[in-house]
């Protein structure tokens, strides 16, 4: 799934790719994807509005159209975008097809199925679902407000922070790459946590999104940027990838566990339980 640093990769070839296009016409070949409205008014409602700007939210990538309309997207599993200066045939996974007036062509594809468009208003898409109760990201966040809302939770610390409530943006990879980098184990529970633990956590969950984003994001399995892009990060992993067999702090092997159904890479020995 892409995490943060891969949405930001996304969002600024979009903008490079798209910015100011007028739509043409919507073409919907899988409506599954077009949540709360009916594919007719989804379409009709961006028929002629131009692109203004493309931002994010966490994981939500963010068309801004000149008509006040926005559309969040959200990738899921297996979405991509690619975009095509002329008129292209079908990929076997393409979900949607966006045609502006120029003839080029923006298309979303999906192997899952699982990607969502919403469409919302200038007014209402920051205090509607689904953005409304997203946190923010580690930056943003003060450890003071963090370890409060820890204050009652028995629930492993990686879950916490997997919560997008919680934080925002962070994923399975960098969870598991925050935590080795503050020597802390995934399954501490999260009300144990010391304020400088979870202060360490936010301050190396940032610096390698960052580090990530620098780099194109991380390629595991499926993952592309866009038009076939792929990141390099996955090089510079420390500890979440299965070709990583050891430590390398202390040499020692690296285990593979499940927290809360979540493939999750950790090393025994220098990650300590709270």
């Amino acid at each position: 799934m892409p995490e943060l640093p891969e949405v930001k990769v996304v969002v600024k070839n979009l903008k490079e790719s798209i910015l100011f296009k007028k739509i043409k016409k919507i073409d919907i070949l899988k409506e599954k994807i077009i949540k709360e409205c009916s594919p007719e008014f989804f379409q009709s409602n961006l028929k002629d509005a131009t692109i203004t700007n493309i931002t994010n939210r966490g994981k939500f990538i963010i068309f801004h159209f000149d008509n006040d309309l926005i559309l969040l997207s959200h990738l899921r599993m297996e979405g991509k975008y690619r975009f095509y200066s002329t008129e292209t045939s079908n990929h076997k996974h393409l979900m949607v097809k966006f045609i502006f007036h120029d003839q080029s062509e923006l298309h979303y594809l999906d192997s899952r199925m699982f990607g969502t468009y919403h469409l919302r208003t200038k007014d209402n898409y920051l205090t509607s679902f689904p953005l409304s109760k997203m946190a923010s990201e580690p930056k943003d966040t003060s450890v003071d407000w963090l370890k409060n809302r820890l204050l009652r939770s028995s629930s492993a610390i990686k879950s916490q922070l997997l919560d997008q409530t919680i934080l925002v943006g962070l994923g399975n990879i960098y969870v598991d790459e925050a935590l080795f980098a503050s020597n802390v184990h995934p399954l501490s529970v999260a009300r144990n946590m010391p304020t400088q633990k979870l202060e360490e956590i936010l301050k190396n969950a940032q610096q390698i999104m960052d580090k990530s984003y620098e780099l194109g994001g991380s390629t595991i399995h499926t993952y592309e940027s866009f038009n076939g892009q792929i990141g390099s990060y996955q090089d510079h992993l420390k500890i979440h990838n299965d070709k990583i067999k050891e430590c390398p702090i202390c040499k020692g092997k690296i285990s593979k566990i499940k927290v809360n159904g979540r493939g999750t890479y950790l090393c025994e020995r220098c990650q300590r339980r709270y």
